[in-house]
């Protein structure tokens, strides 16, 4: 198939109204992915330096997003911390200390192909240590440190044959801590760059995304090139040497998608953390910023703060949050968006980059509309999950190829030829899994005492797709002086899976939690408990002077 390049940049540009239907382009992009990345890549490319990639070839990632522009100023990264303030790193900075990492820990045995654990959080030793991990052909993996649980029980998911992390970071590592790299190193570069063939895995990522999310999804070396190239010079509309920023955005969902489209576009990456916007929501204007995401949480703080944002050149918001139209509309004017286009960008890190995206549009309405991204292969499932087609106009948005991948979550309907994001499947906190499944093994470990617990979600009157998580926490009849208050429970969680997996309630009763098998230590019976709560009983129970005896015998009688 043939693709004309300026079309397909008309209908990027902003200027353009939304189309009535799917042009005919977009429909064949998602017919021939290849085709259209291979018909993209000369004008993505210029008069600089060509990619040695061939799509549907091979990837040499660490040349295409790194060594390409080491001969220019360019910054790869820009990053902020309270401390440090502002810290860049030139491409010409980042060559050589990838190369300098490479070449030590090739010489500590990484290997093409070998699973290689970053437990870093976003910044510069990342960035650099996932470009020397590109060099040599390793399979990497991202996880941020600091909640113990959740690491340990992703790196034994993963069984990783290498990790990098910081030295003090050792601790998390356990029975992990003999793989650690270091990354401090000074030994002369010599690297030769590893070329991926498109299907060779260049990632296991633990998508907050998938179901469940604790176990890794691989992503391909073509697809992680193809929506680099892609989001890059469509989705984001970056030029070289712009300012893609998203502050708040998930790191498991959106890293290292986003690395990935800066770079390989020879653009900056903008990184500053929410916490310190709040203390200085300037920040974001401070450098010129041409792509900005916008979480809720950060629409909020720019909206309060009046923050003008009119001289970013593109915002854009994950359609799986909630939609708030007023909320949306009133910060778009009071930061100057309204008059700058703006869109929905969803990014799934297992597919290399963003899967939906919508038209862009000047205007200070935020709207549904989304449709899969040019050059991705896609279905429309229905509700079966026999992978059968939808009979109708909405179903589950499926990117192809499917086979051993996470079931599929994103509902997609269209109206009147054009597509719209219809909710997910099941309840989730923009997007990403409830950890439900983690927190309630976390209550059954020490320290504390052993607790039974069983999430649920209910929907938020008001907002589509706001919901807010509610953790049933069953006591039992507690030893003598022994006692358990919500904050106990959120300070265990919290320690053991980080901020992202508290609870918005907790509902705490003073009973045991049904078992399926009727054994001590069989299963909970979730959807008893769920079903129990909602109906008020466990609330009724909690009170009834039986129901708190029957609760003191058992635990009597089990304890013998």
């Amino acid at each position: 198939m043939t693709f004309e390049p300026r079309t397909v940049l008309a209908a990027f540009d902003g200027t353009q109204p939304p189309p009535d239907s799917v042009p005919a382009w977009l429909a064949r992009s998602w017919e021939d992915p290849d085709g259209f990345a291979a018909a993209l890549a000369p004008l993505h490319a210029g008069r600089g330096t060509p990619f040695k990639s061939r799509t549907g070839q091979h990837h040499d990632f660490f040349h295409d997003l790194v060594a390409r522009h080491a001969t220019t100023d360019r910054i790869a990264l820009r990053a902020y911390s309270r401390t440090q303030g502002w810290r860049t790193l030139s491409y010409r900075q980042l060559q050589d200390q990838a190369t300098r990492r490479a070449t030590a820990w090739a010489g500590s045995g990484v290997k093409p192909g070998a699973k290689l654990c970053l437990l870093l959080p976003p910044g510069p030793e990342l960035m650099v240590s996932l470009c020397a991990a590109l060099g040599l052909g390793a399979c990497v993996s991202l996880l941020p440190p600091g909640a113990r649980a959740f690491v340990a029980r992703r790196l034994d998911a993963l069984a990783p044959q290498h990790v990098a992390a910081e030295p003090h970071q050792a601790p998390l590592l356990g029975k992990h801590a003999a793989l650690l790299l270091p990354l401090q190193t000074q030994v002369p570069p010599a690297l030769a760059s590893y070329t991926y063939k498109p299907a060779e895995p260049v990632g296991l990522l633990f998508s907050p995304l998938a179901d469940p999310s604790d176990v890794p999804v691989p992503l391909t070396a073509g697809d992680a090139w193809r929506s680099a190239l892609v989001d890059g010079l469509l989705t984001f509309g970056l030029s070289p040497g712009d300012h893609l920023a998203a502050p708040g955005f998930h790191p498991l969902q959106h890293l290292p998608a986003l690395y990935f489209t800066t770079l390989l576009r020879g653009a900056t990456f903008l990184h500053v953390e929410p916490p310190d916007l709040e203390v200085s929501p300037a920040l974001l204007t401070e450098h010129p910023v041409r792509a900005l995401g916008l979480t809720p949480a950060v629409r909020d703080l720019v909206a309060r703060a009046r923050l003008p944002l009119k001289n970013v050149g593109l915002w854009f918001r994950d359609p799986q949050a909630p939609f708030d139209f007023h909320a949306w509309r009133d910060a778009l004017k009071a930061c100057g968006l309204a008059g700058v286009p703006g869109g929905n960008v969803c990014v799934d890190p297992a597919w290399g980059g963003a899967v939906l995206c919508s038209h862009r549009r000047v205007g200070a309405d935020v709207h549904t509309d989304i449709t899969p991204a040019p050059g991705r292969a896609w279905a429309l499932r229905d509700f079966t999950d026999s992978g059968q087609a939808a009979a109708g106009d909405t179903g589950l948005f499926t990117p192809l190829p499917d086979t051993g991948r996470p079931p599929a979550h994103v509902v997609l309907t269209r109206v009147r030829g054009q597509y719209h994001h219809f909710g997910a499947r099941e309840p989730r906190r923009e997007g990403r899994v409830f950890l439900f499944a983690e927190a309630a093994d976390v209550l059954r470990e020490p320290p504390g005492p052993r607790l039974d617990a069983v999430g649920l979600a209910v929907p938020v009157s008001g907002m589509a797709g706001a919901y807010r998580s509610v953790l049933l926490v069953f006591t039992g009849d507690l030893p003598p002086g022994v006692e358990v208050s919500d904050t106990d429970v959120r300070r265990r969680i919290e320690h053991a899976l980080g901020t992202d997996a508290l609870p918005d309630r907790i509902e705490r009763f003073a009973l045991h939690a049904r078992r399926l098998d009727g054994q001590q230590d069989g299963p909970v019976d979730e959807e008893w408990c769920r079903a129990q709560y909602l109906t008020g009983s466990l609330k009724l129970k909690s009170g009834d002077p039986l129901f708190q005896a029957l609760t003191s015998l058992r635990a009597r009688v089990e304890s013998r």
